[in-house]
């Protein structure tokens, strides 16, 4: 089926801004572009009728690394690095509320936990390290934020030290996605949905991006699906298979919080 003149006219001409993927990464993408340039035009294409991707896939643990993952980093990376990265998750995770609002996302400050099995084989390097660690992060977060608890939750073949962080929290990812997009759709943003796109070619002026039903030119075009994005940029990027296992609500459950096991990130 043709597009119309209107259609054409509406969502594909002079478009300045082009994002592949209406996920987290996407759609902020699409905001901050717009407080930057507040007469652009800007598309969002996303190529299934929800976001294809992580964003709405997760548990919705809102957490900036676990003290095994930060260890693991460490073996990795330079202190100065590791901290700078987590400062980024940090401050991001404050963005999201400050621009979406705890409400919204329904955001809970319930803390996080590690677990570890009871061979000790995890726990005895992590529980080392963990004082180092807390040093390096107290210029961002001005205390400790790991501290070892016993398992007082009951939970089998798990060592009896479990470490705990203040600081991690939750929220909704569906109902996150959902205020990203009452945002950009305030923001004048347009969303096309069950558009994937197929090629696009660099032209001197722009980027041509070619979809099923139509081929049009875009001044600048961001490629934001991710896990997705091999197809267009080459590299060797793949999505990782996740799986989460829901129950009924559980009356009296005394488990709260999030919870991270066997190197669980």
């Amino acid at each position: 089926m043709e597009l119309s003149w209107w259609e054409i006219d509406s969502w594909f001409s002079n478009v300045d801004y082009t994002i592949i993927g209406s996920g987290i990464v996407g759609l902020n993408a699409a905001i901050r572009l717009r407080e930057k340039f507040p007469d652009s035009k800007i598309l969002l294409l996303e190529r299934g009728p929800l976001p294809q991707g992580a964003s709405t896939k997760n548990a919705g643990f809102a957490c900036f690394g676990s003290l095994s993952e930060i260890v693991d980093d460490l073996q990795k990376h330079s202190s100065e690095e590791v901290v700078a990265l987590i400062r980024k998750r940090w401050d991001g995770l404050q963005f999201m509320r400050k621009t979406l609002g705890d409400e919204a996302i329904n955001f809970e400050n319930l803390g996080g936990w590690e677990l570890f099995s009871d061979d000790g084989q995890l726990a005895a390097p992590c529980i080392a390290q963990m004082t180092e660690v807390n040093i390096l992060l107290r210029p961002i977060f001005h205390e400790d934020v790991f501290s070892i608890r016993s398992n007082g939750f009951g939970f089998e073949k798990i060592s009896d030290k479990l470490i705990f962080n203040p600081f991690e929290s939750q929220i909704d990812t569906g109902k996150m996605m959902q205020a990203l997009l009452r945002k950009a759709i305030a923001e004048k943003i347009l969303i096309l949905n069950n558009q994937e796109v197929q090629s696009f070619d660099e032209v001197t002026d722009g980027v041509w991006v070619n979809l099923p039903s139509i081929r049009f030119k875009t001044s600048k075009l961001l490629i934001a699906n991710n896990g997705f994005a091999a197809k267009f940029t080459g590299e060797d990027v793949r999505p990782a298979r996740a799986q989460v296992v829901i129950t009924k609500p559980i009356p009296g459950l005394k488990v709260k919080g999030t919870f991270h096991f066997d190197q669980g990130y």
